[in-house]
């Protein structure tokens, strides 16, 4: 029978118990974030999970993607008018 747990698509899951232990958060809350992280890099689901992992402070993190969000916001706005 053949293991289809070799195939490199499965080996290159993110571990999402090991992203909720690290940063203490639940699975429903970890959704969202990674949808915002997803959404504000430009990322897959899969690796705004994988840079989330590589974060050491969330709320950090956290703060960097709103400001950044509001920079983009405001140079948007600054060239509409």
């Amino acid at each position: 029978m053949k293991n289809m747990y070799n195939n490199e698509e499965f080996s290159d899951q993110v571990d999402v118990e090991a992203i909720c232990k690290k940063h203490n958060i639940g699975r429903y809350n970890l959704i969202e974030f990674s949808a915002l992280v997803a959404r504000s890099l430009d990322l897959r689901p899969q690796d705004a999970l994988k840079r989330i992992l590589q974060e050491n402070d969330l709320d950090a993190f956290k703060t960097q993607l709103e400001e950044k969000r509001v920079t983009a916001e405001l140079s948007r706005q600054l060239r509409k008018s």
